[in-house]
């Protein structure tokens, strides 16, 4: 079963006014004064809960320039051709970033991903290094899979 981030939000921002209405029912009398206070802790949870219930945007491109912090979830790559692997020297990498790019045998420029270099901890490639990868198409076009250096 899929949950749906709005309904949640909806119920949580339900749940959220119930102390509201335990406080009415208790012979509390709500005054105009009290109204602001009472409309924003009720906002407030709502957009806590919306928030809460979103699903992650960590996958998303980050358009503003800005670094992203996490690094949580690989790009989604769906491999051209199942287990045709090809070989290419590595153009330049930073290590610092992530990501660079390898000239394929062929001589055309294809994108690498630190998560598909195959290997635990930091990932890395060195400049001019010899690589053995498998051609895949990513969100912005081709990219390096499942890299090994060779």
């Amino acid at each position: 079963m899929q949950k749906n981030p709005y309904l949640i939000a909806l119920l949580l921002t339900v749940l959220s006014t119930l102390p509201l209405y335990m406080l009415t029912s208790a012979n509390y009398t709500l005054t105009p004064k009290d109204l602001p206070t009472s409309l924003l802790s009720v906002a407030t949870v709502a957009l806590l809960s919306a928030l809460f219930a979103r699903p992650s945007t960590a996958a998303k491109s980050n358009r503003g320039g800005k670094k992203s912090r996490s690094r949580s979830v690989a790009p989604r790559t769906q491999p051209a051709k199942q287990g045709k692997r090809e070989q290419g020297e590595v153009k330049w990498f930073n290590s610092t970033k992530g990501f660079g790019f390898i000239t394929r045998d062929s001589g055309e420029d294809i994108f690498v991903h630190f998560r598909s270099i195959r290997g635990e901890g930091h990932r890395t490639l060195k400049d001019g290094e010899r690589v053995d990868f498998i051609v895949s198409h990513g969100d912005k076009g081709l990219q390096a899979d499942d890299v090994v250096a060779l």
